[in-house]
């Protein structure tokens, strides 16, 4: 009985002590973060570099909009392309998700395994035929690159959504037709608000994924002022480099939006990816 307790102690405790290790591999880089912008400049240079600052400032917030004064501009404008962003992943891939989930055709096993098969595509491959496509269009050093595809579906977010809406019972599609709805009505008044947790979890993957997005805005945005908040840190970088505490008040300013998301909505990431895979 002795034995079987020990073994049992001793891996709880052996998961706990993987779990804490785990927490400051990923906590380690945020708290040194934090620490590193409110430091003086003289003080990253001490070696050996200490943990917490000596004086607590926050001058480098006010030494980073002063040497660029567009830090303003980029956060709208990295906000505008991903509020953008997130509104056409969600009506586009839903709306398709919801023809293949409800509607009945010969081929549509077909193309939901061909509109699967495009995740396989390395985006690499497709830069320069885009370039090419935009730059035709007159695209080039707008925002639109990077807002329309969105709006014309995600392999990614229809698989989501999809899923999502196999676990809702037919039985409220034929309710809704009985008092006189049609297959709009179903989408709009039954299928979308039952489905709030693959919608919170498409806006926070959707919108993380454009306001992180560098390699876009840098191909397709010449101008400053169209510039977002990704690019401009690096352009920062620089006129700045040797300021490390201005440049981590930088940092610090774009994973915020990030962190404020999956503080509020984690709860429904983990349940609207849980019903994603209880029926295909």
């Amino acid at each position: 009985m002795n034995d079987g307790r020990k073994s049992s102690f001793a891996a709880i405790l052996s998961k706990y002590l993987l779990l804490s290790a785990t927490l400051l591999l990923f906590v380690g880089p945020l708290v040194w973060l934090l620490s590193t912008m409110m430091k003086t400049k003289a003080e990253t240079y001490k070696v050996p570099p200490a943990l917490l600052p000596e004086h607590f400032t926050f001058e480098a917030f006010e030494r980073l909009f002063a040497v660029q004064p567009l830090m303003w501009r980029w956060i709208q404008n990295s906000f505008a392309i991903s509020i953008l962003v997130v509104l056409g992943a969600v009506f586009s891939s839903s709306i398709v998700a919801y023809g293949f989930s409800r509607f009945t055709t010969k081929y549509k096993d077909r193309l939901f395994a061909i509109v699967l098969m495009t995740l396989m595509i390395p985006p690499s491959i497709m830069m320069i035929p885009s370039y090419v496509l935009y730059t035709k269009l007159g695209w080039i050093d707008t925002w639109l690159p990077l807002i329309v595809p969105a709006w014309l579906g995600s392999a990614y977010y229809i698989f989501l959504f999809r899923q999502f809406f196999l676990t809702i019972p037919l039985e409220l599609d034929e309710a809704t037709y009985l008092d006189g709805g049609n297959r709009w009505t179903v989408y709009a008044r039954v299928m979308m608000p039952l489905s709030k947790p693959i919608i919170i979890t498409t806006i926070i993957f959707a919108f993380v994924n454009s306001w992180l997005d560098f390699l876009g805005p840098f191909l397709y945005i010449k101008d400053n002022l169209k510039f977002t908040l990704s690019v401009g840190l690096q352009l920062l970088i620089g006129q700045t480099s040797q300021d490390f505490p201005a440049l981590a008040a930088g940092a610090f300013i774009s994973i915020i939006p990030i962190g404020l998301l999956y503080l509020f909505a984690q709860r429904y990431i983990v349940e609207g990816v849980v019903l994603t895979g209880t029926k295909g």
